[in-house]
């Protein structure tokens, strides 16, 4: 549709974002788990959601007691869409000691929104000898030991081809290799070289204010589906999932990110064509184009439906012939 052309706030990158909604569940399971903090004395899971542009691309059910960093790269790199976003952004949960190389392994862009740019100083590591930086402002925290990771060739090329045919998940790579001791020469080279891409990212981050606005507007439209699909769950009664099997919750996310995707649809498509009739009208234009298609306020959500339209679709056009913008 002609709207989503303007979605997108970079022309050379595709920006997707991941994070994860907590959800509490109606009848626990073996995959839920307490969190006082999100569900009181009940249980819940996480619903990890890869979104591009507005799109809730996949979703994934994940125990809350899971780490949402060890999931990023398997939910955008098994999209099954045709939808492939090049820059992924998570917040700070989405960090951990290897995503940042696995995602440059494969040719993506693991760009996560820093909320204390200071700290993040720590994480600078130089190839040189860190004296040679004494009269810089930004010290680096330590040497990366590039010798480790060429020595290490072979192992990490075993590991990318392991996650390249989905023999194994990021999720239990990354477990696996956290129960290796810290001597181990293919943790260290992983770990290296992950500090490496991860102190490119970080000066990249603090010097481009370009970089930073983008990856901000890429997690706000993430929280923006997340509001909405509380909105859904709540219909309701309570912001849960129902179900009691593993496939009855996962049935239960899907069927709410497709209800989600339905009204994204319905809005663009508004927009879209509110675009076309508004061609040489600056300023309708800069409105259409900053409205976002996350919206349910026009939408009755709950209430008593009777579906007696014989299959025919709406007319959008009709509903649009009132209305004018300047």
């Amino acid at each position: 549709m002609p709207i989503f052309d303007h979605f997108s706030f970079d022309l050379e990158m595709l920006y997707g974002g991941v994070d994860g909604q907590k959800f509490a569940m109606e009848r626990p399971n073996i995959q839920a788990r307490h969190s006082r903090k999100y569900f009181g004395r009940g249980k819940g899971v996480v619903a990890y959601t890869l979104l591009c542009n507005h799109v809730p691309l996949q979703g994934w059910v994940i125990g809350a007691h899971e780490y949402e960093a060890h999931y990023a790269f398997d939910v955008w790199y098994r999209n099954t869409s045709e939808i492939k976003p090049t820059v992924v952004t998570g917040d700070m949960h989405s960090i951990n000691k290897a995503n940042f190389v696995i995602f440059h392994w494969f040719d993506g862009v693991f760009a996560p929104r820093f909320t204390d740019a200071n700290a993040q100083l720590k994480e600078l590591y130089c190839v040189d000898d860190p004296a040679l930086y004494e009269k810089y402002l930004i010290q680096p925290a330590g040497r990366i030991e590039l010798q480790a990771i060429e020595n290490e060739k072979e192992g990490i090329a075993q590991i990318v081809a392991t996650l390249a045919l989905k023999d194994m998940t990021q999720a239990t790579l990354i477990r696996k290799i956290c129960t290796y001791s810290t001597s181990n020469p293919t943790r260290r080279a992983v770990f290296e070289y992950d500090k490496l891409v991860r102190s490119i990212y970080t000066l990249r981050y603090l010097r481009d204010p370009q970089l930073q606005r983008n990856v901000h507007r890429s997690q706000n439209r993430i929280e923006s589906y997340h509001q909405l699909r509380a909105a859904i769950a709540q219909v309701g009664g309570k912001k849960e999932l129902t179900g009691q099997t593993d496939i009855d919750i996962e049935i239960s996310n899907q069927c709410a990110r497709l209800m989600a995707n339905a009204i994204i649809y319905y809005n663009s498509a508004i927009l879209s064509r509110l675009l076309v009739r508004c061609q040489g009208k600056p300023k309708a234009l800069a409105l259409i184009t900053s409205t976002s298609p996350v919206a349910w306020r026009h939408l009755l959500l709950g209430g008593h439906y009777t579906f007696e339209d014989g299959g025919k679709t709406i007319d959008l056009d009709a509903l649009l012939d009132g209305l004018e913008l300047e």
